[in-house]
């Protein structure tokens, strides 16, 4: 069904990616994995017709016998959302902001089926149906996307995706913001849909270790190049190459040693109306809080109520001041020191603007006054998070995923906060990737002293990290209070295949 030969792509003397070939038949599923920037997601664009405009490409790409590098947009959008689905990466980019899920499911149905004629309630009926088949629920389609939390935004992409019965589907991270229990229901979802419609489909992975229950066939690319290909069971079983058996490795890392000194953040009572209600907690300078719970459990909400971004009710006390009860004024002032990672990293750059100039104006925000020696500061910024410094010239789009994910950390750095919120700050990095920021987390943490609050489903990451954990569920919070992560607590390794509500994490405080 498709077959991609010598598939190469440059920009000026960089070549992003070099003589890519594979073969997919109906019916198969190829994941194509490796770490961020390997070019994984380039690929993909390239089999959608989605090349940037200064690249020169090379090679050739089969789709059913169609030569797609040679279509012109006309026929590209024939074929797009019809005979071929995407799932995006980045799914608040990917949605439209001011339209209902009800509005962007109808057009895409109507776009690619101008012939079959639907009656209002025939199309609200394929849209419910559409909605149930990933998870969301039928009162989902009235909402917009900023009123759906990041996995419901993924899973709308994916009833997006399937809409139309596409012959071939190309899953670029589907399941990346999902706690495990619905990441193995999407993967269900995705494969149980292939089988049913003899669909081929391209599963574009960081993480080795998810797709091997749905894979036939595996590609791994390193640097735009493929290190190692075959089947699935074969990679896992005997790789040939110590890149791929890196990819395979599980970390390990120290949990982090006890805390004591003055209180940093105190939260009482604090109610986000109709979506968390009632969080209350402490956290002194150099702990760690950890926040886990489901998609759509309130966990992003709390972070942003602890912002400001959102209206809240309740009191929250940092670093000595009544947050709650700053002016506007103040609290531009305090701003530094809080700072926030968000989990959509697309939609957090102004895409016109280089990552200097976003770092730079995040440095000159809280340093005004030193435009003198900027330079120097940026490139270390991007040192420290591991990112080559001549990314520095670049757009955001023109990075992948989780390189932009790595220079949010860096643009969050860079002001010295004492309060540090990440959310979901590993989800989009493979596991060489996520070890080198967990690891990064750790030195610059015990270098500049300050805390963080850490939101996440990679309860590896949050064992790692943190001293203590919040479990919250539909907005409110289990067991009452924040607890202490018991130092016999079950590593990742030993945790990784069970649900979230099924952990010693939030069994110990579900029986507390």
């Amino acid at each position: 069904m498709l077959k991609c030969h010598d598939l190469s792509f440059s920009i000026g003397s960089q070549r992003l990616l070099k003589d890519v070939s594979f073969e997919l038949a109906a019916g198969e599923t190829l994941a194509i994995v490796g770490e961020s920037g390997a070019g994984k997601t380039l690929l993909s664009k390239l089999m959608m017709g989605f090349a940037p405009t200064d690249g020169v490409q090379d090679g050739e790409v089969l789709f059913e016998h169609q030569e797609l590098t040679a279509l012109t947009d006309k026929q590209w959008r024939t074929l797009r959302g019809s005979a071929i689905g995407r799932v995006a990466q980045e799914p608040l980019s990917a949605l439209n902001p001011v339209k209902r899920a009800e509005w962007i499911l109808s057009r895409a149905i109507q776009l690619h089926q101008p012939a079959h004629k639907r009656s209002p309630s025939q199309l609200r009926q394929r849209i419910d149906e559409l909605l149930l088949q990933v998870g969301l629920r039928p009162e989902h389609r009235k909402r917009f996307p900023h009123q759906l939390s990041g996995g419901q935004r993924q899973r709308l992409l994916i009833a997006i995706a399937i809409a139309n019965s596409p012959r071939l589907l190309i899953a670029d991270e589907p399941s990346t913001a999902l706690d495990e229990q619905t990441q193995q229901q999407i993967l269900r979802l995705l494969k149980r849909l292939q089988q049913e419609l003899n669909i081929a489909m391209i599963l574009i992975s960081h993480d080795l270790q998810l797709v091997r229950d749905i894979a036939d066939q595996v590609v791994v690319l390193k640097r735009g190049e493929i290190v190692e290909q075959g089947r699935t069971e074969q990679i896992f079983t005997a790789p040939a190459q110590d890149y791929t058996r890196m990819l395979l490795a599980r970390p390990s890392f120290q949990r982090p040693e006890p805390v004591v000194s003055a209180p940093l953040l105190r939260v009482s009572h604090l109610t986000v109306k109709h979506i968390i209600d009632g969080i209350h907690f402490e956290l002194a300078l150099g702990e760690n809080l950890g926040v886990i719970g489901e998609s759509g459990a309130g966990k992003s909400t709390l972070a942003k109520a602890l912002l400001r971004l959102i209206p809240a009710t309740g009191s929250i006390e940092f670093d000595g001041m009544d947050w709650q009860r700053l002016s506007r004024q103040e609290l531009r002032a305090q701003r530094g020191k809080m700072q926030f990672v968000f989990q959509d990293t697309t939609s957090s750059f102004n895409p016109r603007l280089t990552i200097f100039q976003s770092l730079k104006d995040a440095y000159l925000a809280q340093h005004q006054g030193q435009t003198h020696h900027v330079e120097p500061h940026l490139r270390q910024a991007m040192q420290d998070v591991g990112l080559d410094e001549t990314l520095l010239a670049r757009y955001p789009h023109e990075l992948s995923g989780g390189q932009r994910q790595r220079v949010m950390i860096a643009r969050a750095l860079i002001v010295s906060p004492k309060l540090l919120i990440l959310d979901e700050p590993t989800t989009a990095l493979d596991q060489v990737n996520r070890r080198h920021i967990i690891a990064l987390l750790q030195r610059l943490q015990a270098e500049r002293h300050f805390s963080l609050i850490v939101i996440s489903h990679d309860q590896g990451l949050l064992a790692t990290l943190c001293h203590q954990y919040l479990v919250l569920s539909q907005g409110r919070q289990l067991a009452g209070k924040a607890h202490s992560v018991r130092h016999d607590m079950p590593h990742h390794d030993d945790v990784a295949d069970a649900n979230w509500h099924e952990t010693p994490i939030s069994r110990q405080v579900i029986e507390s």
